[in-house]
């Protein structure tokens, strides 16, 4: 279950940024966009520094099969994204 708030309490400047993915997909953003733009400072931006940093920071394996791993657990767990 989510928020209310998460669906429709955005700041304007995320708000538009959500606006501007409806206009340009056609479609309601993901989830998990409107979630990491609800109050990013919080949330959203250090996960999404983090996220950057286990994708494309020092490793044996190259960004595309990190990817590929996210992509296959998230298969796995039956995650749309």
């Amino acid at each position: 279950m989510r928020l209310q708030v998460v669906e429709n309490g955005h700041a304007p400047e995320q708000a538009a940024a959500l606006d501007m993915m409806r206009e340009r997909l056609g479609a309601e953003p993901m989830g998990v966009q409107k979630t990491l733009r609800y109050r990013p400072e919080l949330f959203g931006a250090p996960f999404s520094d983090a996220l950057q940093l286990v994708l494309r920071g020092p490793s044996d394996w190259s960004p595309g099969e990190r990817e590929l791993f996210a992509a296959f657990t998230s298969l796995l767990n039956r995650c749309h994204f």
